[in-house]
């Protein structure tokens, strides 16, 4: 059990009120003003998650507190000698103020790693069960939790786990996100006996409370705090029945041609460019009720369309996988869409839990929930089923197994090869080629109302910059707005600055520049088997972020913003009454872009188990077939031999409803 020693914790208390700090301030915010982190037990809030990281994070961690705690602690700034509790609060914040532009990379990894769970569970926690709303959130004028009835319980729950030592079936799935249940519902259509095995929990709407800090917490793998190793990316993965489709922003992407053409010539999958496999797309697009039809944008949205007109960008409508809730008034239904990141309380966004799960339950298949699968079981060169951990009634680990005669992996493209990897399975490329759609963003403010918590997550897409050097460039989006999100994301200068931002959430809007990555990262495994996030953004990457953010930039001043901000510690800030629009665009180039200096994060996991023809670089067949092991099949986005260029739901399901026709053919 992770423990800090009282002096430990004192500085960890501290270092919170540091970063959100009592301030007198008078005036109707007088209270926003004077409340500090550890008046919401944010410390406490931030032991209580270390609990669940991988030892090497929390021996990072109790290193830089005893970093904090010693008098030596000046010798990394050029201060008093003296530990972080100890210090004048002014002292505090330049000690801050250093470490996040320090030349020494762990430094800067220790203040954004502080900053972000400190920002998160600040704006966006719910003090108690009986306390729905944070005490700040009037003053940012979010309004939490909107009252609205849930969707009605889908006729189907897992089994229980701990009620078979084994348990017996023709093929286990592991993972229920979009690639996982898909293969479910269509092999339990065709007559075989399914099992899903999902490490996340189960939940019914009525259980989406739409509080930030709880749901992502319940919602997101490592409860929305798991990062690459040095730290520089967020990384949002979905960690529950329906893994990605129940908590993602609803786009549905096809796989844009230039990108099949790719896969199909690149890395010998000829079965993209067939043109039976368009057909894919439209089978799910008909399953989940792919649309275009939209009732209004919400500001965010619509300021990225109107800059883009003006600048004669290209610029389109996203398709949503959002079926209209009958018996819902208009302005609610519209309104919920931007809580669906917090899971779908009204059960418009048709993901894996009011679709293919579905219908893999109607036709038989069981699921299995809480439950790991610590490896598959391999006998004389073939899958013969999979060890699951899960825990008994006291928490106490417990082991099972399923037995099955074809594995399907689909546990998304951090665990999927982690499990490999475990199980013994070697390739050279097995766990690399790791692509993850390096995003930051670029906030502004305007004029009048967004309340960018309301309404479509994401509407309006700019194209304009996708293929800048040949398939390579940005896409231009929209990202979901909530407080606890948006704090660990802004630029932190000092207290009052980051407090003064978050007061005007309510009138600001954010494009997120998504890069189409060409150089990946890798996934290795601890000594415990658990996943580690290597990844460095490339200097090529890196140069298509660049010009994305210089162009969000254009299009926010187009539109018509009073005030813009590059999510870089070095603040920089555009005020158009006062900047030379140009200037300022080209200075963003010049500023360091080492890492953990600006904001970033992914919500896209690709790659690291990538199909194709070669059998020395693709672990996969084009069949979704694993190479040296028999009956195990890859249905996930691990399996694109690169990244797919636009947000990849769509993508993943028409490549598991391919790989349900090639296991279908084993049969």
């Amino acid at each position: 059990m992770f423990q800090l020693t009282s002096k430990e914790m004192m500085v960890l208390t501290s270092l919170c009120d540091a970063l959100v700090p009592s301030i007198d301030q008078p005036g109707d915010q007088q209270a926003f003003w004077k409340r500090k982190a550890s008046d919401l037990d944010v410390h406490r809030d931030i032991v209580e998650l270390l609990q669940h990281l991988t030892e090497e994070e929390q021996r990072d961690f109790k290193l830089l507190m005893r970093i904090l705690s010693s008098p030596m602690l000046g010798l990394t700034w050029w201060g008093p000698l003296r530990p972080f509790h100890k210090l004048t609060p002014t002292q505090q914040s330049r000690l801050l103020q250093s470490w996040s532009a320090s030349r020494i990379g762990d430094l800067r990894k220790g203040f954004v790693s502080l900053k972000k769970l400190c920002g998160f569970f600040y704006f966006g926690k719910s003090p108690s069960a009986s306390v729905a709303h944070n005490p700040n959130w009037h003053a940012l004028k979010y309004p939490g939790p909107i009252d609205q009835e849930a969707h009605p319980d889908v006729p189907f729950a897992p089994a229980d786990p701990r009620s078979k030592k084994v348990w017996d079936c023709d093929v286990v799935v592991v993972g229920s996100g979009a690639g996982g249940s898909i293969v479910a519902a269509e092999l339990a259509a065709a007559g075989q006996k399914v099992i899903i095995v999902e490490k996340g929990s189960f939940y019914q709407a009525k259980q989406f409370n739409q509080r930030e800090g709880e749901m992502m917490r319940s919602l997101y793998d490592t409860q929305a705090a798991l990062t690459t190793v040095d730290g520089n990316m967020s990384v949002l993965a979905g960690s529950c029945v329906g893994g990605g489709t129940t908590v993602n922003w609803a786009g549905s992407f096809r796989t844009p041609d230039y990108i099949l053409e790719e896969w199909a010539k690149e890395y010998d999958n000829p079965h993209f460019l067939d043109a039976s496999y368009q057909q894919y797309f439209e089978k799910v697009e008909e399953r989940t009720a792919v649309t275009e039809t939209l009732d209004k944008h919400n500001l965010q949205n619509q300021v990225l369309w109107d800059g883009c007109e003006k600048l004669n960008y290209k610029v389109k409508i996203v398709p949503r996988n959002i079926r209209p809730i009958p018996g819902q008034d208009a302005q609610t239904n519209w309104q919920a869409q931007g809580y669906s990141p917090l899971g779908d309380r009204l059960g418009g966004k048709q993901s894996a839990l009011l679709t293919y799960l579905m219908d893999a339950a109607q036709n038989g298949a069981t699921l299995l929930a809480d439950a790991l699968v610590e490896r598959i079981v391999v006998q004389q060169g073939r899958a013969t089923g999979v060890v699951v951990r899960t825990k008994d009634k006291s928490g106490q680990p417990l082991q099972l197994e399923v037995k099955a005669k074809k594995v399907v992996v689909a546990a998304g493209s951090i665990y999927t090869p982690a499990l490999l990897l475990r199980s013994g399975i070697e390739h050279p490329h097995l766990g690399r080629n790791l692509y993850l759609h390096p995003t930051t963003a670029v906030s502004a403010l305007y004029d009048r109302a967004s309340e960018s918590w309301f309404g479509p997550m994401m509407s309006a897409v700019c194209d304009q910059f996708t293929r800048m050097d040949g398939n390579f460039g940005v896409k231009l989006e929209t990202p979901p707005v909530h407080p606890g999100l948006m704090a660990a994301s802004i630029n932190w200068l000092n207290g009052r600055q980051y407090k003064e931002e978050m007061l005007r959430l309510w009138q600001s809007a954010s494009f997120i520049v998504l890069t189409r990555d060409k150089i990946g990262g890798r996934i290795r495994v601890d000594k415990d088997g658990r996943p580690r996030i290597h990844y460095r953004l490339s200097p090529y990457d890196r140069k298509h972020l660049i010009k994305g953010i210089q162009e969000a930039v254009r299009i926010h001043a187009a539109a018509g913003a009073v005030g813009i901000d590059v999510l870089h510690q070095k603040g920089p800030h555009f005020d158009p009454k006062k900047d030379a629009l140009e200037a300022f665009i080209q200075k963003i180039p010049n500023y360091s872009w080492e890492i953990n200096r600006y904001f970033l994060a992914t919500a896209h996991q690709m790659g690291t188990c990538r199909m194709g023809g070669r059998t020395k670089d693709h672990p996969l067949q084009p069949n979704g077939a694993l190479r040296g092991v028999q009956g195990v099949f890859v249905a996930d986005a691990s399996a694109f031999p690169s990244a797919s260029g636009a947000n990849p739901m769509l993508s993943v399901q028409a490549l598991a409803c391919y790989i349900s026709d090639q296991l279908k053919a084993t049969l």
